[in-house]
Order: C-alpha cells, then structure tokens, then sequence
C-alpha cells in the first residue's frame, strides 16, 4: 500500500527517509488500467506527440528492421515511397581509418623472368597463320577468293543433301496396310514399360532332342579361330495356330492364349525395336492365338537394327540389310549345331516334323518345351519355347541357349571393335558395342532364353573369314552368360518383358471376337491393332512352311 500522503513513501519508513524521497524528485508513472477488457484503454497520452515516425500503409513493402548496409539508392526510395522523413535512416559515417585490413591469402606467383624476343615470336606465328589462310583463299579484306567459295559451296551441297537425306527417308512398314482395314486400337509404346512378374512357369510338354556341349569351344579365342561348318539340317518355323502340341492343349483347354517364343520374345522387346514388325491376332471363343504371316522376315535376323546399321542400296550387295539379315541367320542356324557332340538327349519325336520324310533331312538338334504362365485376370499363357542344348557341369546338367553375333565389315562402317584385336583383351567393350548396336536382338535372345527356362546362354562371336565375302566364317570367341546377368548388362527387367506382354494382351482382350494385326509403326512410336478380315492373308500360312532347311 501507498502512504495517503502521495508522495510514495511507504508508511512504516522513518521521518529523515520520507525528506530523501521528496528531494529525490523520484514519481511513481500513471498506469491506465483497461477495465471492461483487453487491449489498451482509449486513452491517448499527450506525451506521444512529440516523437517522429514515418507514416505507412498496407502497401507498403516492409524489408528490414535495421539495414545497415542500406544504399544511398534505396534510402531515396523509401523516402520517395513514404513520404516521412528520413529521422530513422541509418546515416554511414566514414570512419574506418582506426581499423587495418590483413589479408592473409597467398600472393599468386608472378613470372619474373620472360624470354626474350616472346612478343616478336608471337606476332611471327600469327604473320604466318595469316599467311596461311591467304593461301587457302582468303583474302586481305576478309572474304573468300574464287576457288575457295567453289570449294565450299560444293561442301555445303553435300551437307545439305545428306541432311535432306536423312530428314526425308523413312522406314516402311512390314505389311501394306489396306484401307477397308479399320483401326481398332492404338497403343503407345512408352506407355507398355510396366512390370509384371508371372512367376517361373511350369513345362508342361517337351519334344525333340538335345545334344551336349562341346567344351573346346570355350578354350578358342581369336588367335586359334575355328571354321564355320555348314550342317544340313531341318529347323521348324511353324506358327501358333498350326502347332499339334498346341491345337491339343488349346482343346484341353489348358491355356486361353498361345504364342511361340518367337513371337513372345518379338512383343516383349517391343520397346527395343526399331524396325517394322506385324503379328496376327485372332480372338475366338475366348482362345487368343498369336501368329506370324507366312512370309513374314520375323524369323531372320536383324544387323545393327537400333544403330549404323548399312546404308548400302544395291539389293544384290553382301552388305545389304537384307543379305546381312541372311547371312546372321545362317551363320546362327549352324553355330547351334557345331558346338554340340554327338552325345544326345532325347524326348518324344516333335509332332512338328512328321510330314519330313527321310529325303528332307534331319531335324535340328532342338528340344521344344511348352510352358504355362499365368498373366493374372483369367490370362493362361503357352509358350512354345526352344533348348539348344545341354552342359554338365559339377555333375549336373545346364540347358542353354546358343546364339551366335557376327561382324560384317570393318569397325568404321558397322560402329563395332575389330574382333581380332579386340575381343582377347577387351571382350567387355566388345560386348557393350554389339549391345548398343543390336539392342532389339540381344533382348528377343534375353527373352528366349528366360522364357525356355535355360540355366545359360552361350553367345558366340564369328567374323568374316574374308570381309568381301560371306561364304565362309570363322568362330573367334564363346561365352557363357547366366540369362538374368546378361539382363542386367543390358540394363532392362525381366518383369518389364511379362508388363509389356500383358499390357498388349489386355489390349486384345478389350477388343470383340474378330481377326486383328498388330502393327509396329515403322516411324513413330506407336503400335497399331487393325482389325482385318478372317481371310486377309490366305495362302501365307500352308503346311509346307513347317520346315525349313537353311543352307
């Protein structure tokens, strides 16, 4: 409590205090209670009129509390802005000379000592690249003399043609489309990168033989080659549609959809390709059959389809796209039967061979596995599938794959290393070159072998005997690769092949009972689902395309 008095003294305090307190001038401030609520009372002190302050508004942009590095630019502007005055500006005062910089970074060095006679050499070296330039048709005042502007015309003439060249040329597709054809439906490729994993299947029937391994083979490297053998020998290229094997699972309804490995393998690696390629569909009291036409290129192989691949014109040249396609074929069609011996496994004869009589031939050393995925939603897949052989290894057997790739010609036109000198010591490189090359056939053999089941997959390297000639052929080099690694060499997923399978399948499933062509555009990234008519390519597929002997 205050003393009634009012002059803050407290009550209790003595006499000689209280005068202290008085002389002291010392005044208790008035405090404004706000009463009936929050906030400040309404009261406004008088003493509040004498301080300075810069009016605002809600506009205004409001920066720093204090700055003080402020420029004189930007005080100009808050004072134009704001109208006030400037009471509250921080004023810089120079008053730095009491303080001493030390700058404790190293000096950077200085030449001190420079040759003598530098600057003449340099202005000689130019006089002389001057004096060059003159020569080759350049004149003093800065243009070009008569023979020089013909030369470079004719150059530009070639620039600009060979980019027309390049601008206007495009690839055809693998089938005429006809226009009563209609679309029915359009899948664009980049969105079939999807995963999927179906499991490892079950092999529910095998036919045909299989032989084993011969182990020199991975002893040969390409300073002791081994010559390309020609075999005689029957290799069945039989669609879906007119298997036995699968006309009989189909009737036993063991699956709703049915594909060779061929074809799985050609709409799996969908994103790889870069070539035109059509498959016919036909959908059918809920059985869906995916076939090749009949004279479809499917089963020949492609040369450096995804880059360099051969420019030549002239159809009847051995390094025509087309020759090259045969030559790797036949090339591939005997390096699975070289490498084997005599040694065999053998199944139930392949119901694909009974029409071959003894006068045709042999049948290839190949085993035929139908195995049995399930996609998910009611979707039982076989796949015919193929084993080129076997290797015992730690007492136990290893079916494998073979595929052979080639080289054509030197490495300058086909983008690859020279097998020669390259393959024993930089194998790898060789390998990564032939990858970004054939990236579409390196995947449809990544698929087959993951589809047949093999433990293997025995990648052959032959080159040209002679490089102006495609008659004869020498093994340099085989490797052996597990399917999955050789996957993630070539940086793609299993589960990517089974989403872009199953993605294209659903595709098919949507559509009505009806016959269809799936159509890669040649051009765009695009597949194309027509629907055709039931006999749109009659006389493609007879029975004498079972077998084919390839020479």
């Amino acid at each position: 409590k205050m003393n009634p008095q009012g002059d803050g003294a407290p009550p209790s305090e003595p006499k000689f205090l209280m005068n202290h307190y008085k002389s002291s001038g010392f005044h208790i401030p008035q405090i404004i209670d706000h009463a009936t609520g929050w906030g400040p009372a309404e009261y406004e002190p008088s003493d509040l009129g004498k301080l300075q302050f810069i009016p605002f508004d809600k506009g205004d942009k409001l920066s720093h509390i204090s700055d003080w590095n402020q420029s004189s630019h930007y005080q100009r502007r808050l004072q134009q802005f704001s109208g006030g005055s400037n009471v509250f500006n921080y004023e810089h005062v120079d008053n730095e000379s009491e303080f001493l910089v030390i700058d404790r970074a190293p000096k950077p060095k200085v030449r001190k000592h420079r040759r003598k006679g530098f600057q003449q050499q340099r202005n000689r070296r130019f006089q002389n690249r001057r004096g060059r330039f003159q020569q080759q048709g350049v004149s003093q005042r800065g243009g070009r003399t008569g023979v020089a502007r013909r030369t470079n015309k004719k150059r530009n003439l070639r620039h600009r043609g060979r980019r027309h060249f390049q601008e206007e040329q495009k690839k055809d597709p693998s089938v005429v489309i006809k226009e009563e054809w209609k679309l029915a439906s359009q899948l664009e490729i980049s969105s079939l990168r999807v995963g999927l994993d179906p499991g490892q299947g079950e092999t529910l029937e095998s036919y045909g033989e299989i032989r084993e391994y011969d182990v020199s083979y991975s002893r040969i490297n390409p300073r002791n080659p081994v010559d390309l053998k020609a075999f005689k020998e029957v290799f069945s290229f039989a669609t879906t549609s007119v298997d036995p094997v699968i006309k009989r699972l189909a009737g036993q309804k063991k699956g709703n959809i049915f594909m060779t490995d061929t074809i799985a393998a050609v709409l799996m690696t969908t994103p790889q390709s870069a070539h035109s390629w059509d498959v016919v569909v036909t959908k059918r009291d809920g059985m869906i059959y995916f076939d090749k036409r009949g004279n479809s290129r499917m089963d020949f192989l492609t040369v450096n389809e995804n880059w360099h691949e051969s420019k030549e014109t002239d159809a009847k040249n051995l390094n025509h796209v087309t020759k090259l396609s045969e030559e790797a074929t036949w090339i591939n069609h005997n390096f699975i039967s070289q490498v084997l011996t005599a040694k065999a496994q053998k199944f139930d004869r392949s119901p694909l061979f009974n029409d071959l009589g003894a006068a045709d031939g042999v049948p290839a050393p190949i085993a035929y596995h139908y195995r049995k995925w399930s996609l998910g939603g009611n979707r039982e897949l076989i796949v015919r599938c193929e084993i080129n052989g076997y290797e015992t290894r730690k007492d136990k057997k290893e079916y494998f794959v073979s595929r052979a790739i080639n080289e054509w010609t030197n490495s300058r036109e086909s983008g690859n290393l020279d097998y020669r000198t390259k393959l024993e010591s930089q194998a790898g490189a060789v390998l990564a070159a032939e990858m970004k090359n054939n990236a579409s056939k390196l995947a449809k053999w990544t698929v087959k072998a993951l589809l047949s089941g093999a433990d293997q997959l025995k990648l052959g390297y032959v080159t040209r005997a002679n490089v102006r000639s495609n008659h004869s052929h020498q093994v340099l080099l085989v490797q052996r690769h597990k399917p999955d690694d050789f996957a993630k060499l070539m940086q793609i997923k299993p589960v990517v092949f089974w989403g872009t399978l199953s993605k294209i399948v659903s595709a098919i499933n949507e559509l009505d009972d009806g016959n269809y062509l799936i159509l890669r555009d040649p051009n765009e990234q695009l597949l194309h689902i027509h629907s055709i008519p039931e006999d749109a390519f009659d006389g493609d597929f007879d029975d004498d395309d079972d077998g084919a002997d390839m020479e």
